[in-house]
């Protein structure tokens, strides 16, 4: 209705019941755009604490699982040099990016390597970062309130 009426205004074409009625009409549009306008406005709010809430939970499972990991790296005695090198293994670093943030040679980094693959009874990068992928998988709750649950699929 509001098109038709917008339409008769801009060629002055005389509709009679838009004409007989147009504060009406205008008004019925009006109070329609503020409902639309408040509806988006009470989803938008909805959506960004949604976001808000979604992101607090990811932080905490985020910080706790770095605790299980580190947890898990001391049980197999690694030093504070091979945890971190575990770690930074464990985001995808190439031997080369973590050795220029350690600023010591790849040679260096090679040797902790595999000190940190022999004390977690692992061949390799993969199988070190499945080690922990694979507790996610399988069903570790890292959300839960006090610390990981486990829980079965």
């Amino acid at each position: 209705m509001l098109i038709v009426d917008v339409v008769s205004e801009t060629f002055n074409i005389k509709i009679h019941i838009f004409t007989a009625n147009h504060t009406l009409f205008e008004s019925i549009a009006v109070l329609g755009h503020g409902a639309v306008l408040v509806f988006i406005g009470v989803t938008f709010r909805r959506a960004l604490q949604e976001n808000r809430t979604f992101r607090a939970a990811s932080g905490r499972a985020t910080g706790e699982f770095l605790q299980i990991m580190v947890r898990q790296m001391r049980d197999w005695g690694l030093t504070d040099s091979e945890l971190e090198i575990a770690t930074m293994l464990i985001k995808g670093l190439t031997i080369k990016e973590i050795a220029e943030i350690r600023t010591t040679k790849a040679g260096t980094i090679k040797s902790q390597c595999n000190a940190v693959y022999r004390k977690a009874s692992v061949n390799s990068r993969n199988e070190l970062a499945a080690f922990f992928i694979e507790d996610l998988m399988n069903g570790l709750d890292l959300s839960a309130p006090g610390g990981a649950v486990i829980f079965r699929v």
